[in-house]
Parts: structure tokens; C-alpha cells; sequence
């Protein structure tokens, strides 16, 4: 059963400039994304194993551009180095000072071309200090850990209750961010909390309908931290293994089933 959490699947979303793909891990719940427009992608939140996005790309005969990650991760391995080193390239993370590998830093407002469109990072902290959200050309927006389908963010799984409390009032004043953007921007979070069909159908849905099925995001602020500390789900297995081995970025010897095994625990509704 174990197995089943590196199990994977694919959706596409295409737009009138770029396709979006969602690389599903079926029984873990994480989801990572290849954007492309033109022959260039960039890959977000990278999970599965490297060949997994390799043989992506080569079959399309598609130049990778950029690796990206919405933060550092905690509840599975990142394998954001792996990948951009294998085409030659630095990962690109959000700022912090959690890393001992060399990377791009993206800062708020950092732009990437990616073919014929932009890609804007949203520093969105809360669920980490370096949360960023991605909009792509105005029409999609990646949101890590930060806004989910159904639910928000929960605070860094290594904050103490008042390290929870600081992070919490800042995810509630990102979410504000996000919910200013345009109503029919498609939201593609980071992780699902159930089990992913092959089905081909995309997580998905839109600021317009995560405002209108998430009730935290009409609360006000006090309100807001008070449920989110009452909601806080448990601490998922071997998350200290994996924040010791993330920043890194060195996972020889590891087995990812084993070390990654469980459903995730990132959200709170």
C-alpha cells in the first residue's frame, strides 16, 4: 500500500497562450505543474521522480526553462534540485534562508517569461514565511500550500502556538492578496486531501467559487486564528526527517515510499 503514494497521473488545462499539465500523485494528494507556451515550460512544485518530467519533456520536444518551488517543503521531498540540475540549471525558490544548495532567489513581483506569457510570484507567507503564489498570465494561479480548493493553508508544521498565531494573521492578509485577483482566475493548489481518480478532470477552481465555498475567508481576522489554531490537523510522519533532508536536496539512501508514506495534512476547512 505504501507504493500507492508514488503512484501519478496527468491533466491537461489549456489556454488561448499555454497548457497547463497537473502531475497528480494519486494516494499522496501532491500536485505539481508544467506550464507551457511556445517550446518553453517551467516546472512548479516538483514531487515525482525526476524521469517522470524528463520524459514529459523530450516526448514534447519542449525546452525546460525554469524549476520552481512555492516554498520548502515539509511533507515530501522537493525535487526541485534534482530536476533543474539534471538540465543544467539552478532551481529557483522563494527567498530564505533554509537552503544550503545555490538558487535563483524570487522575490515579490519576480517575473519569469516562460514563451509567451509571464509568470508573476505573489509573496504569500502564512503557511511558511516564504509562500509564494505563481499567476500565470493573469488566468492561473499555483498556490503551493497557501489556498487549496476547499480549505486554506495550515501553519509551518515546525511552529510552536505562537509562531502559529504570527503566521496564521499573515496567511489571513495573503488570502486578502488573492482574493482581490479577478473572480475568474483558475486556482490549482498545491495538494488535494482526497484520493486523485485517473479520470484526467483537474484539481481545480476559480477566486470566484473558492470565496464562495470557503467560509474562513469571510471572517475576520481574531476569528480567523482562533479557527485555524482549533482546526490544526496532525502532524504528518517523518515531517523532521524531511525538513532535515529538503534543504539539502541530497536524498541518497532515502526511500521516498517509506519516508513519504500517509495522506497529506496541509489544509485546513
Amino acid at each position: 500500500m505504501k507504493a500507492w503514494s508514488l503512484s501519478w497521473n496527468t491533466a491537461q488545462l489549456s489556454f488561448q497562450s499555454f497548457e497547463l499539465i497537473q502531475f497528480r500523485r494519486t494516494g499522496k494528494g501532491c500536485l505539481s505543474y508544467m506550464i507551457i507556451s511556445g517550446q518553453e515550460a517551467m516546472v512548479v512544485d516538483a514531487s515525482l521522480h525526476v524521469e517522470v518530467y524528463r520524459d514529459f519533456i523530450e516526448n514534447r520536444n519542449i525546452t525546460l526553462k525554469y524549476v520552481v518551488d512555492t516554498h520548502v517543503h515539509a511533507d515530501h521531498l522537493s525535487r526541485a534540485k534534482e530536476l533543474a540540475e539534471s538540465f543544467g540549471l539552478k532551481p529557483s525558490i522563494p527567498k530564505n534562508d533554509k537552503l544550503a544548495y545555490p538558487f535563483h532567489t524570487i522575490s515579490d513581483n519576480t517575473i519569469f517569461e516562460v514563451g509567451e506569457v509571464q509568470v508573476k510570484a505573489i509573496h504569500t507567507p502564512g503557511h511558511t514565511l516564504e509562500s509564494t503564489s505563481y499567476l500565470v498570465d493573469d488566468k492561473a494561479l499555483l498556490t503551493g500550500d497557501t489556498l487549496f480548493t476547499n480549505g486554506v493553508g495550515r501553519p509551518d508544521l515546525k511552529a510552536n502556538e505562537e509562531e502559529a498565531r504570527q503566521k496564521e494573521s499573515l496567511l489571513y492578509h495573503s488570502l486578502k492578496k488573492l482574493m482581490e485577483l479577478n473572480s475568474n482566475v483558475v486556482v490549482l493548489p498545491g495538494h488535494t486531501s482526497q484520493p486523485i481518480d485517473f479520470d484526467g478532470k483537474p484539481i481545480k477552481s476559480s477566486i470566484g467559487k473558492v470565496l464562495q465555498n470557503v467560509s474562513l475567508l469571510h471572517q475576520d481576522e481574531d476569528v480567523f486564528i482562533q479557527t485555524l489554531l482549533s482546526r490544526i490537523p496532525a502532524t504528518p510522519a517523518n515531517y523532521l526527517t524531511i525538513v532535515e533532508k529538503n534543504p539539502v536536496g541530497d536524498f541518497t539512501g532515502i526511500n521516498p515510499i517509506d519516508l513519504e508514506a500517509g495522506a497529506n495534512r496541509c489544509a485546513v476547512s
